[in-house]
């Protein structure tokens, strides 16, 4: 039995199949172990630019069993708010603290003069500014992560030095997904990853991130067993950021399914979200996003080409949710998961990069590999995604990664747990990024102030003790490279700077027009002025420096050498 055991482990540790391991495991379940410690376990999970809608629980045709039974034993939050960027966005879930105050004002590849040196500008998660791995780990819990870190790349600004036990961390914003360690662009043609802190300078052959990420957390996990402690895992999915990949085993489960195009999935998307309950027909849809030709107008071989990237990026979906399947059953064979809280986001909005508006770091890079067809999805192949899967993914918002608008900043979250009150509810209520950080601090039993954070416990919503958090007057900020948004209660202002649109406030109430396609600045005056007041209040208490002049593309720091 002992050697059966062993074997299943290791399996466990490997990519494998997820329904034979569950049956296994049952055979072979050690006995319930005599529970002395009490507080809960954290598993918090990060996609990486993937849309609003690209789950089944808020409206996808993407088979996802795993996130549909989360849902339907936790909390669904429809009016959860990220960033428009990864490290922004990473930097707040890390910290509980606005982007502005934790180091990441600006994305660190880009910056403007009046910028740079300034507090809250450094380009990397601030010393000052403790992590919840850190606060954790003072509190008697062990720390395990995988993936994507992007707020560092130095030993010192790793997750080794800020508070995890056990990481294999990736520093880029984005790269390969195999073991080939291509980079994102041509100032970074290859990746940095560490393990515990030192310089990983190969991976293992079959590597693939979301499975090896994944056995990575499940074997930090077994290495930290014999403290005792609850764990906090964090796993950072790179998937389904560009370059768009996906390993031959997976590669056509898709195979057919978007040859008719984005127009006809975005009305049947649409058309689910309705059903579900997400969202009514009295509310607004963004129509098909200017520059986006029409399905019909495209040519025969631009339509194939176009419907195999949405062919990989699906199946890249459904590669993580079935991964996160695989870590499940881990936790359920050891008896933890029924003491696990498990908190699902995505970083921010899809991305919008295809060939044609793609930086040219990141075009002229990309068009140096194989990305015939045959070879998409594949190693040595870098295929970027398409603007109009981009607006299928963010049904029914107006807008993609990088922008304020709700597609750039509005995405899925789920948080399942034992002690959800009333599971497969569907939350309407405002929460934000930085909401995650005081919410575990205080399911973990641990005293804080609320003003160490810049956002709020939700646990009242877990547990279906309010119907809010914030009060009529709070906000909830975003900006980045001079792009705002400032929301309040219903209504938001969005104001995007020249030459993306005049440098005006925009204005609308999302109850009614959850796409922002009706400016209302000029019918409610008052309103405006209110969110201008509470735009200023967000400048600031968050340290925001609006840009003057243009934003630099900075030369990437040497990598590091230990």
């Amino acid at each position: 039995m002992k050697l059966i055991t062993r074997l299943l482990i290791l399996c466990m540790l490997a990519a494998g199949g997820v329904s034979c391991q569950r049956e296994a495991l049952e055979a072979t379940k050690p006995a319930e172990p005599s529970a002395i410690e009490t507080r809960p376990n954290f598993l918090l999970v990060v996609v990486d630019d993937m849309g609003f809608a690209d789950i089944e629980p808020f409206g996808s045709e993407i088979e996802t069993p795993t996130l549909t039974r989360l849902a339907e034993n936790g909390v669904m939050f429809t009016s959860f708010y990220a960033a428009p960027t990864c490290s922004p966005a990473r930097a707040m879930l890390m910290s509980g603290m606005d982007n502005h105050i934790a180091g990441i004002g600006n994305m660190a590849e880009t910056v403007a003069d009046n910028q740079m040196g300034l507090p809250g500008y450094e380009g990397h998660l601030r010393e000052e500014v403790p992590t919840i791995a850190e606060r954790l780990s003072e509190h008697g819990y062990r720390t395990v992560m995988a993936g994507k870190w992007h707020l560092g790349m130095k030993r010192e600004l790793s997750p080794g030095a800020r508070g995890f036990d056990h990481a294999l961390s990736f520093s880029f914003g984005g790269g390969s997904h195999y073991s080939d360690l291509l980079g994102p662009d041509l100032h970074r043609p290859k990746l940095l990853y560490r393990k515990n802190g030192l310089l990983s300078p190969q991976l293992e052959d079959d590597f693939y991130s979301t499975t090896s990420f994944t056995s990575e957390v499940i074997a930090g996990l077994e290495s930290t067993a014999h403290t005792g402690k609850p764990f906090f895992a964090y796993l950072a999915f790179t998937a389904p950021h560009w370059p768009l990949q996906l390993p031959s085993n997976d590669a056509d489960a898709f195979a057919g399914r978007y040859d008719q195009g984005y127009d006809i999935l975005w009305q049947e998307r649409l058309t689910k979200q309705r059903e579900l309950g997400l969202f009514d027909e009295a509310q607004s849809s963004a129509p098909r996003p200017e520059g986006v030709p029409a399905w019909d107008e495209l040519d025969v071989e631009s339509q194939r080409r176009s419907s195999r990237v949405m062919e990989i990026y699906a199946g890249m979906i459904q590669k993580l949710d079935t991964e996160l399947d695989r870590l499940l059953a881990y936790l359920e064979f050891k008896h933890l998961a029924k003491d696990t809280v498990v908190i699902f986001i995505s970083d921010n909005g899809a991305d919008s990069w295809d060939a044609g508006h793609a930086p040219p770091a990141v075009r002229d890079h990309a068009v140096t590999f194989d990305n015939r067809y045959e070879n998409m999805g594949r190693p040595g192949s870098f295929t970027l995604f398409d603007r109009g899967w981009g607006w299928v993914s963010s049904t029914p918002f107006r807008g993609y990664k990088g922008s304020t608008f709700e597609g750039g900043i509005r995405v899925p979250a789920i948080i399942s747990s034992a002690d959800i009150s009333s599971p497969g509810r569907i939350s309407t209520e405002t929460v934000s990024i930085t909401d995650f950080a005081p919410t575990i601090m205080e399911l973990a039993d641990i005293p804080f102030e609320e003003s160490q954070f810049s956002g709020r416990s939700i646990t009242r919503l877990m547990k279906n003790e309010s119907d809010s958090v914030r009060s009529d007057g709070d906000y909830v900020g975003v900006e980045i490279w001079g792009r705002r948004a400032i929301k309040v209660g219903n209504w938001k202002a969005v104001r995007m700077p020249k030459p993306l649109s005049d440098d005006r406030w925009l204005l609308f109430d999302l109850d009614a027009d959850p796409a922002e396609q009706n400016n209302l600045a000029e019918d409610e005056p008052e309103t405006l002025a209110k969110l201008e007041a509470a735009w200023e209040r967000y400048v600031a208490e968050n340290n925001v420096v609006l840009p003057e002049g243009p934003f630099r593309i900075l030369p990437p720091e040497p990598l590091p050498t230990d």
